[in-house]
């Protein structure tokens, strides 16, 4: 990205600390917030999160002790409009990885800053639609991009995987209408919301969950889908899959406890590639599961807890090697896998190292048919030693 670009992404931008620094000095105080009176101000979290508009009546105790908890009071009582980054047609990252690192950037603005932004439910469709599009040109590309692409924030980035995930499995379900896919990925999206930040914290965090946190965790699919209607969405279906996301066929999910019969297909299929891209993604304290392990603990709960129609789409989709996996191949080379092929066993496979030496120059075309070059078993990215960085260019987005 060349330096007008930057400038012109960081003019887009709300940085974080004008929402969380000087900006916010103003703590509400108990005669600002009174039980059954109109609210005389607008009241935000620390993030910037609009808790509730001026001229709302507070109508509970818990509501009002939360308030106080958690409120900020702006200069002006209003935060600026908030602008999205989007894709500019006039500039080409050269790499797949590259590109879903922008785009993770464009959903975390609009995570944030759901409230401020104009016209949020246009804004969500925007990025939905150049996630569908890029996983429609770039499948192998994309799915390297859940393993491979660093983040510095867990909430949006997970995000981004479940939708570009489930962006790759709907495809595959030709009685799905266009507009009941844009809504399954929109509530992918959205879903949690009102716990990103809380999410950002707990992937540092190895200690069991506070009451808080609990609390807010078991809420969070009603307050994601209540902010969603503050920012405009009156799309039911998005609303219900976002409020039903965690529901579990065996009838112990959140927040209703529905019964198998009575969850929507579609927040069903939601619901798994919500745990499928938690259980791939690592935690800065532990790495995340090896894809083949993963899918295999989603298959053999298959037919209990997951539709088996599902889990094998899923596993049909990614693979046993999914691309940015690492194997270790016949010859003792590592490898990362490029592309899936039509025999599972024998992807397309980049040798990047020999298994007790440096990182080659240039990463090396394998023909995983040959004997030589089999692969004989998955391995963790540590085995791998080599940076995302280092391979991002494996996955261009032009041919040369």
């Amino acid at each position: 990205m060349n330096s007008r670009n930057k400038k012109q992404l960081h003019d887009k931008v709300v940085p974080e600390q004008i929402l969380m620094g000087k900006e916010l000095p103003l703590k509400v105080v108990p005669e600002q917030i009174l039980m059954g009176k109109e609210l005389p101000l607008d009241v935000y979290a620390k993030n910037g999160l609009l808790l509730l508009s001026k001229g709302h009546f507070v109508l509970s105790d818990r509501q009002r002790e939360k308030l106080l908890e958690m409120g900020y009071a702006v200069d002006g009582n209003k935060l600026d409009a908030v602008s999205l980054p989007e894709a500019d047609p006039m500039m080409v990252r050269e790499s797949v990885l590259h590109e879903m690192a922008f785009l993770q950037q464009r959903t975390r603005t609009l995570l944030n800053y759901a409230l401020q932004l104009e016209d949020f439910p246009r804004k969500v469709s925007l990025l939905v639609r150049d996630i569908v599009r890029l996983s429609e040109q770039h499948p192998d590309g994309v799915i390297a991009s859940l393993l491979l692409v660093p983040f510095n924030e867990y909430g949006p980035a997970h995000a981004l995987h479940t939708t570009a995930l489930l962006a790759l499995l709907s495809r595959r379900i030709p009685q799905l209408s266009s507009e009941q896919r844009h809504t399954v990925l929109a509530a992918a999206l959205t879903m949690n919301m009102s716990i990103c930040q809380l999410q950002n914290t707990l992937y540092h965090q190895q200690e069991a969950l506070t009451p808080q946190q609990e609390e807010e965790i078991a809420g969070h699919p009603l307050m994601s889908s209540a902010i969603l209607r503050e920012a405009g969405v009156s799309n039911e279906l998005w609303h219900w899959l976002v409020q039903t996301h965690h529901e579990s066929w065996l009838g112990n999910g959140y927040p209703y406890g529905l019964a198998r019969g009575e969850i929507e297909s579609l927040a069903h299929i939601l619901h798994m590639a919500d745990i499928t891209c938690a259980k791939l993604t690592p935690r800065s304290y532990r790495a995340g599961m090896v894809p083949a392990a993963a899918l295999g603990h989603l298959f053999q709960r298959k037919d209990t807890e997951f539709d088996p129609a599902y889990t094998t789409l899923l596993i049909k989709e990614l693979g046993i090697y999914p691309p940015g996996s690492f194997v270790r191949l016949a010859n003792d080379e590592i490898g990362v896998v490029l592309a899936r092929r039509e025999k599972a066993s024998e992807p397309q496979v980049a040798a990047i190292r020999r298994g007790d030496g440096p990182a080659y120059i240039d990463a090396l075309i394998r023909d995983t048919s040959l004997p030589a070059h089999k692969v004989v078993s998955p391995c963790t990215a540590a085995m791998a030693g080599v940076r995302a960085s280092h391979l991002a260019r494996l996955w261009r987005t032009q041919l040369n």
